[in-house]
């Protein structure tokens, strides 16, 4: 029996309510430093259970690229519930567990796609 594949659509552009199911911490393709993968699920509406995702720039060999990053990082957890930000769990990635499955509003934003060489 074959099953039918579904067809992908990405989130449109929009706020949602949505929480945090998965931080992974590891390189970038770029080879250039390290992140964080976000998944996050939506949690209502027309796109419910839908996933979005989403790098979070913790090191990289351009210093403005982590600071963005870090700060992106630092304004999640406080949102989440962690008012010191990336202060509050000592810049410990690993404590990033203890803050997902909290709901909190996100913008998605689409980007054209980009050829990569």
């Amino acid at each position: 029996m074959a099953y039918a594949k579904k067809e992908f659509k990405p989130v449109p552009a929009g706020e949602y309510l949505v929480a945090a199911r998965k931080m992974t911490e590891g390189p970038l393709k770029s080879g250039n430093g390290n992140g964080i993968e976000a998944e996050f699920e939506v949690l209502e509406g027309d796109f419910a259970k839908n996933k979005v995702w989403h790098k979070f720039i913790t090191t990289h060999t351009v210093a403005k690229a982590a600071e963005i990053g870090n700060d992106m990082l630092s304004r999640y957890l406080k949102a989440v519930g962690q008012n010191e930000g990336l202060d509050g769990i000592g810049n410990d990635y690993t404590q990033l567990e203890n803050y997902l499955n909290k709901a909190l509003t996100i913008r998605v934003t689409i980007e054209e796609g980009r050829e990569r060489p």
